[in-house]
């Protein structure tokens, strides 16, 4: 879809959130505790199959957050993902990380519902791991199932496939649509110019697709109250925009069915990744799951 109109929500929902990289990478930079669940599961992986190749795959594995950590830890990685600057963000992290680490990546241009992997039976991956909620974005039950289906034709039959979700709360789901939330000011890392993020969504029960809208728009208050800030009033102010951001939400018991029925069986599930049981305050499912 990159480079091409977008004229439905799903594909504005799909693409525009990954397009300023750099942004993306500012408003989760305090986001971390994924990151530690992750490396240590690989870390745990490698060691319970010391002689097997130990490579690992990361669908939707974005500008690298979780990426380039796990290459300096050691580990062998494929990351495959749909955004090209999301990918370009990724290998500069690459390059400032080493030249050793960056040659122990290989980045895959793809949509993770089919991925341009082949591999034998003897050669297929340890551990694939799905984080930051990339499933958010299988809108549909025949994208989860193509998807699934790709992870296991590629899942060792001892291997794990690891990701997380969001535990849909239907309180913040129903929330008005017409107002804003989490009004947070901020400066932009790359421009410098001061903005004021907001946000709302809408909820399709139906489909289970959430619709959120985040909103971009410039302080200016704030930015005449320094000589600094008032040059960028006038050179770096920008109007107000939107971003579109689409994630089917899954539901615990429908997410464990879509699993079985697709070959797969729960190993681990929590409601975080502190490894406290999922509950109804459960802000996230984190799953492992094997190939039945």
């Amino acid at each position: 879809m990159e480079g091409q109109e977008l004229s439905t929500p799903l594909e504005r929902g799909t693409v525009e959130m990954y397009l300023d990289a750099e942004l993306y990478d500012h408003e989760f930079r305090r986001r971390r505790h994924d990151v530690a669940w992750y490396r240590q599961l690989a870390t745990d992986m490698a060691s319970a199959h010391p002689q097997a190749s130990g490579t690992i795959i990361e669908l939707g594995s974005g500008s690298g957050r979780l990426l380039v950590p796990l290459v300096r830890d050691g580990h062998r990685l494929i990351g495959v993902d749909l955004s090209r600057d999301m990918l370009q963000r990724c290998r500069d992290r690459l390059m400032r990380a080493g030249k050793k680490a960056a040659a122990r990546a290989l980045l895959v241009h793809a949509d993770f519902r089919e991925l341009p992997l082949q591999v034998s039976k003897s050669e297929r991956f340890r551990l694939i791991l799905c984080p930051f909620g990339g499933l958010h974005h299988l809108y549909t039950r025949g994208d989860l199932e193509r998807f699934l289906s790709e992870v296991r034709r590629l899942l060792h039959p001892d291997g794990l496939f690891a990701f997380d979700v969001i535990n849909p709360d239907p309180h913040w789901l129903s929330r008005d649509p017409t107002k804003r939330w989490s009004r947070t000011r901020f400066k932009h890392p790359r421009t410098g110019e001061r903005l004021i993020y907001s946000t709302n969504h809408d909820y399709d029960p139906e489909s289970q697709v959430l619709f959120i809208r985040l909103f971009y728009e410039p302080d200016l208050a704030q930015s005449a109250r320094t000589e600094a800030g008032r040059a960028a009033s006038t050179a770096l102010v920008s109007p107000p925009r939107t971003v579109h951001l689409t994630q089917r939400q899954y539901f615990p018991a429908e997410l464990e069915a879509l699993l079985h029925y697709n070959g797969f069986t729960l190993w681990h599930r929590a409601g975080g990744f502190d490894g406290q049981p999922l509950s109804p305050v459960s802000a996230e499912q984190v799953i492992c799951a094997r190939v039945r």
